[in-house]
């Protein structure tokens, strides 16, 4: 086996495990920041992870054209730097996507919600609602003359905070 095709397989298996802890794992960054003064584009392509993008491009290439010559290893370099932005942009779209789908909700209107504790004297309680896709318990305030039961199902609105029944 050549060495190039070792390569390969070293590489991808790193960034197998790479994008595998990221996915599980969450924050596990790998990269090691580098202080180029040049930019985010180009301290983000000199990474680890961009490093193992361009050695998957490299020793791909010279995989598939079975061998290391001088038309190989320009190709190979020219792939292996093409792979490093392709796969830094996709990581930048993705990281944007999720920046906006994580956008906070302050403010809830007219919101489904379940009772989850009322004190009748006071009234005060909690309530469940579903807040940007996920259950949260939120404090609940309303006016004197309201009866509520825990289990009932009730409308809201208010902030993230507080929020009132909707009668």
């Amino acid at each position: 086996m050549a060495w190039y095709v070792i390569v390969l397989i070293v590489a991808s298996a790193l960034f197998l495990l790479s994008t595998l802890g990221s996915v599980f794992f969450g924050d596990l960054d790998m990269d090691a920041d580098l202080s180029t003064g040049s930019g985010f584009l180009v301290s983000d392509l000199l990474s680890f992870k961009g490093l193992i993008h361009f050695t998957i491009g490299f020793s791909l290439t010279l995989t598939l054209m079975q061998g290391l010559s001088l038309a190989s290893a320009s190709l190979g370099v020219l792939t292996g730097i093409v792979f490093m932005a392709v796969l830094y942009y996709l990581y930048k779209l993705f990281f944007e996507k999720l920046q906006q789908s994580m956008k906070y909700t302050n403010e809830i209107k007219e919101m489904d919600a379940e009772v989850y504790f009322w004190d009748a004297q006071s009234k005060i309680g909690e309530v469940f609602i579903i807040l940007e896709g996920r259950p949260v318990t939120v404090t609940l305030k309303c006016a004197a003359g309201i009866t509520l039961t825990k289990g009932q199902k009730i409308k809201v609105s208010g902030n993230r905070n507080v929020v009132c029944p909707i009668l």
